[in-house]
């Protein structure tokens, strides 16, 4: 089969990530066939190889970050570059999944694959980008993942993150909730407090006694918030 042919056929698939045995669907060909013809367009620089037997056409570290694995989106700082929250370029693309992965390196950018329990996979879509098609986190739930895990993403870029004036406060708090984690509780009630908005009366109820860090990443300081029960251990602004 003619390369342009192949191509062709390969984006009739609509996958960004195509396997051994799709090609080898595609042309009709064995398996011992198909693996020298990829390895033939792979040395020509046609197509690169992901993984063992995994293959894609595209140059769009975004695009096949997300696509790779199945559930999976863009979150954290990853997300909010991508919905304009933040002017941090991000330096790599981060990925939610519900499986063990190691990061892997595309196209100069690396792609970090983090694990999250499957009913924590939730609050994204399916969002053009570039003319092709990428899973992103809404902006609510990049928010609540980097509460979650602020070793993913700065709180300082959260903070700036919240202050976008299309976030809805009430979609914050149902994430926030769905993840079963008070402490990602308590960081949202904390940051948005800081921003005048107060939704302690409607999570107070969620909440336990225990003093948990702001940023778990610094040592715990001398300050607290009494009421939502923080050490205020990261100064932002």
């Amino acid at each position: 089969m003619k390369a342009i042919v192949f191509f062709k056929a390969v984006q009739n698939l609509q996958k960004t990530i195509f396997t051994t045995e799709d090609a080898s669907r595609l042309m009709n060909k064995p398996m011992n066939y198909t693996k020298v013809y990829l390895h033939r367009l792979k040395s020509r620089g046609y197509l690169t190889a992901i993984e063992k037997n995994k293959y894609t056409l595209s140059q769009d570290p975004f695009e096949v970050g997300s696509n790779l694995v199945f559930p999976a989106y863009i979150s954290f700082l990853s997300a909010h570059y991508l919905h304009g929250l933040t002017t941090q370029i991000p330096v790599l693309v981060q990925v939610v999944c519900s499986k063990q992965k190691k990061t892997i390196s595309f196209q100069g950018m690396d792609i970090k694959f983090i694990k999250f329990q499957k009913n924590k996979l939730f609050g994204y879509s399916k969002q053009k980008f570039r003319e092709k098609y990428i899973f992103l986190a809404s902006k609510e739930k990049a928010i609540i993942d980097s509460l979650y895990l602020p070793e993913q993403c700065p709180i300082s870029e959260t903070f700036e993150a919240l202050q976008d004036k299309e976030i809805e406060i009430q979609k914050l708090i149902e994430f926030a909730l769905q993840m079963d984690s008070i402490v990602t509780l308590k960081r949202l009630g904390y940051l948005l407090e800081k921003q005048g908005i107060d939704i302690y009366p409607t999570i107070k109820s969620e909440l336990n006694a225990r003093y948990d860090l702001l940023n778990p990443l610094l040592k715990r300081s001398k300050n607290n918030s009494a009421q939502w029960k923080l050490n205020i251990n990261d100064d932002f602004g």
